[in-house]
């Protein structure tokens, strides 16, 4: 069975700057996969090229064995991502945010799935305040429940746990954790190195422009993954 996503030599260059090199890796449906790197080590620009935000400057993407340029509208519909960006609406409440993102995905009982959401995410005693006014853990929590609206197959995440108070970690590394047990797939970026550990399958460790370790995660330690980033 061919793998749900995979890249193969690719590459980004802006201007005669070498942001990646070479870039080859797979990602099986199912899989839990860590990301880490040092700053600047163009771990967001990756997600940007798997998330269909930014394009390589060479090589080949493939989804579910077939190149993804050809199926990307199938590719967008099935992925989730959060970034730094919170691409909310920020004079638009909590409900408004939620209901126009899943009119346009098309949501089935939308009004129902938006009070079930806010209550997980601890938001409905806010559920009619601007989002301008909203704390970053608060931002946080809504862009976590607007990925939770619409059910994607597969996560891509950068840096989730910014901004989330203890409480919230502890509910999204639950929600990670029953996500990924009923078959989604996760790529995620975290400097959370033991938050990632308790969850991750599998660990790449981009340094150097290129992907230097890839490993199973079974047993690794903070420390392990911390020296990887030193060499």
């Amino acid at each position: 069975m061919s793998a749900l996503l995979s890249l193969e030599r690719v590459s980004k260059r802006f201007g005669f700057r070498s942001i990646l090199e070479n870039i080859c890796f797979s990602i099986d449906a199912g899989e839990f996969v860590m990301l880490i790197g040092n700053n600047g080590a163009g771990k967001t620009t990756l997600l940007h090229i798997i998330s269909s935000l930014m394009k390589p400057t060479r090589g080949t993407i493939s989804f579910r064995g077939r190149n993804r340029k050809e199926h990307l509208q199938e590719w967008l519909h099935i992925i989730g991502s959060m970034s730094h960006e919170n691409r909310l609406y920020g004079d638009l409440s909590s409900i408004d945010n939620l209901r126009l993102f899943g009119n346009l995905y098309g949501v089935n009982e939308l009004n129902i799935k938006i009070d079930n959401i806010l209550e997980q995410i601890d938001l409905t005693h806010v559920a009619r305040l601007p989002v301008r006014n909203f704390s970053s853990g608060m931002t946080k929590r809504l862009m976590i429940g607007r990925l939770m609206l619409y059910q994607p197959k597969v996560l891509i995440l950068d840096e989730p746990y910014t901004g989330l108070d203890q409480h919230s970690f502890h509910w999204f590394q639950n929600y990670l954790q029953k996500f990924q047990q009923q078959g989604g797939t996760v790529l995620m970026v975290t400097h959370q190195l033991e938050l990632g550990l308790e969850l991750a399958t599998r660990v790449l460790v981009l340094h150097r422009q290129g992907i230097q370790h890839d490993i199973p995660a079974t047993g690794l330690s903070v420390n392990q993954c911390s020296a990887w980033l030193e060499e």
